[in-house]
């Protein structure tokens, strides 16, 4: 009989219980893990695998089989509805949280914060297009600062009291889809986010050339289709931000210069990198341009690729460390 849990981590696993191991490996490891329950969300229960289907060591585990997974926001909601606990947390297959970390997310959940936010490490740093990449999505997330109240946590890797979560009824998989409408969302209600670094998990981030370049032309399709589409932009507006687009880079850099020195990361370093920066970046900004254009389109589905099936956008080296031998 299951003991209850303090805390559910829904886990979507697309790849199946190959594709979650070391993932797992890292959940067995809490320091409180007879506190959790494992909602773990798969294509087919039978592609789980014993191992990887046994609660030993937790409060519960629970396989949730949906199909084919092809959103990952969509099966993570699917999860949240089968979770138990008054807090449930985001975990993806490649993220590999420390010890501590589901403790420390729980503690300071019982603060007023309606979602609670982990510091993320680089979990594959051999690489000058993984580190970029980090850089970009997760530089004001990492190295050593302090706790406190932010306006953006870490998506899928996030922890939220159940009841909000429940609240968006079937728009929950929509906004989690695009975790930052989610958040953005909470805040326009009068909730709050809470950062709190002492819960750390290591991100292993996309180290294919091709497949960052990719990555960050969706990843900008999306912000600026999104944001010309929720303000109902003219046409002529839309077309002055998309002959504004070269500039993007700049402003990117700038925005992000200051946490790069924050982490130590030395000037030498940063002009070593700038080949890999200079692309990512124009590549994002030609992104930008499509979107302001074009709108989001199908780019959320393309970017969910990237996210699904992280094993095929993987360095061979990075790919063998993670484990993520799923399809």
């Amino acid at each position: 009989m299951s003991e209850p849990a303090d805390l559910s981590v829904v886990l979507v696993a697309p790849g199946g219980g190959a594709s979650v191991r070391r993932t797992m490996r890292a959940l067995r490891a809490q320091t409180i893990s007879e506190r959790l329950q494992m909602v773990i969300v798969v294509p087919s229960v039978a592609e789980l695998g014993p191992e990887m289907a046994s609660a030993h060591g937790f409060a519960a585990l629970r396989a949730v089989e949906v199909g084919p997974i092809v959103n990952r926001g969509q099966a993570a909601a699917v999860g949240i509805q089968a979770a138990t606990s008054p807090v449930v947390v985001l975990v993806e297959d490649h993220s590999y949280p420390e010890p501590g970390w589901a403790s420390a997310l729980l503690a300071a959940h019982a603060g007023p914060w309606i979602g609670v936010g982990p510091a993320v490490e680089n979990a594959n740093p051999a690489s000058a297009v993984s580190r970029v990449v980090f850089w970009l999505s997760y530089i004001a997330m990492t190295g050593r600062q302090k706790a406190g109240p932010r306006r953006l946590l870490p998506w899928h890797n996030s922890a939220y009291k159940r009841d909000a979560l429940f609240g968006y009824g079937e728009s929950l998989g929509t906004l989690l889809a695009w975790e930052g409408n989610l958040q953005a969302d909470l805040l326009s209600h009068g909730h709050q986010l809470y950062f709190e670094p002492a819960a750390r998990t290591h991100h292993m981030n996309v180290s294919r050339l091709a497949s960052a370049v990719g990555l960050h032309f969706q990843r900008g399709r999306i912000f600026a289709g999104q944001r010309a589409d929720r303000g109902r932009w003219p046409v002529w507006r839309r077309a002055l931000y998309a002959l504004a687009s070269p500039s993007f880079p700049a402003m990117q850099l700038r925005h992000i210069a200051p946490e790069l020195r924050r982490t130590g990361v030395a000037v030498h370093s940063l002009i070593a990198h700038a080949p890999v920066f200079a692309l990512l970046l124009a590549s994002m900004a030609a992104g930008e341009a499509v979107g302001f254009l074009a709108g989001v389109g199908d780019a959320i589905d393309r970017f969910e690729d990237y996210e699904l099936r992280r094993q095929i956008h993987l360095r061979r080296g990075d790919r063998e460390s993670s484990e993520l031998t799923g399809v």
